[in-house]
């Protein structure tokens, strides 16, 4: 690792006299198959932001505590796989975060509701999903605001918002531009999600509400979207947002501050590597 008065004396050098700080970025990289790929150097790596190649001043696996909002439809979109795949599948998830990690349910129908609070317990979190009756439609994008606002206040771990959700009638009050504003700003790590269709009605607007604010949280954070047009599944994708969650990376990085934009690119001098990666949070010296 560079020493770090000639880390910031570099980065000095490239900004003039303003101070320079330390950024970090979640990434995930893995195969051309999504493995994760284990042992990445810091000489592997180079950060480009708005076109410029940054100073890598660490590279390790992300072992921070996660804490974790798990958003799941409750809506009459998955009347009939809510308790077969649905529930089975969230379950499993929970079981499979990485160590030292905690979560809150969160359930999109009808209003948003947390039913759960941050905790561990498997019992709990089977009781409150089992316990709801899927009726009525969605309100998802409702839903990821207040989730992200809650996940806001957590400090001192990384926190991620996992969604499982169908497409159906949606009542949400803020649009999609307002929610994916609104979440981008919150600082979290990540957000993946899984959109099943399976053909329940659902019009143009709302699919295009769905797909848009999906695709732009997950990818602007280097998190996972997996379309589905089944919800036998469900499984299958939520295992691999688990394992995409305990196997990233945490790069940091020497920058200038007062950017008003920061357009992150990650190069990995591996052959066949994919990148995926998310908005830098800033930690000064």
């Amino acid at each position: 690792m560079l020493n770090p008065g000639l880390l910031f004396a570099l980065v000095l050098a490239q900004a003039g006299d303003r101070p320079a700080e330390l950024r970090f970025l979640s990434a995930a990289i893995t195969s051309a198959r999504d493995e994760p790929i284990g042992g990445v150097a810091r000489d592997e790596l180079v950060v480009i932001e708005n076109g410029v190649a940054r100073i890598v001043s660490s590279v390790e696996r992300d072992t921070r505590p996660l804490s974790l909002a798990v958003l799941v439809d409750t809506s009459a979109a998955v009347l009939n796989s809510y308790r077969l795949n649905i529930v089975p599948a969230v379950l499993r998830l929970l079981s499979q975060l990485p160590q030292g990690s905690s979560y809150t349910l969160w359930t999109t129908g009808d209003r948003p509701t947390r039913v759960s609070e941050p905790g561990t317990d498997p019992a709990a979190a089977k009781k409150a999903l089992e316990r709801i009756a899927p009726q009525g439609g969605s309100m998802l994008l409702e839903t990821i605001v207040d989730a992200g606002k809650a996940l806001r206040k957590q400090e001192g771990a990384r926190r991620a918002l996992v969604i499982v959700s169908a497409f159906g009638p949606e009542f949400s009050s803020r649009d999609r531009r307002q929610v994916i504003d609104e979440t981008l700003g919150m600082g979290l790590e990540v957000v993946s999600a899984v959109l099943i269709d399976e053909g329940a009605g659902a019009d143009r607007d709302m699919r295009v509400d769905y797909e848009q604010t999906l695709v732009e949280l997950t990818g602007k954070t280097g998190g996972l979207l997996e379309r589905l047009l089944s919800s036998l599944a469900t499984e299958g994708a939520l295992a691999k947002i688990a394992r995409d969650l305990g196997t990233r990376y945490r790069i940091g990085y020497a920058t200038v501050p007062e950017l008003k934009e920061r357009k992150i690119e990650l190069k990995v001098a591996r052959p066949g590597v994919r990148v995926r990666v998310g908005r830098p949070s800033v930690e000064k010296p």
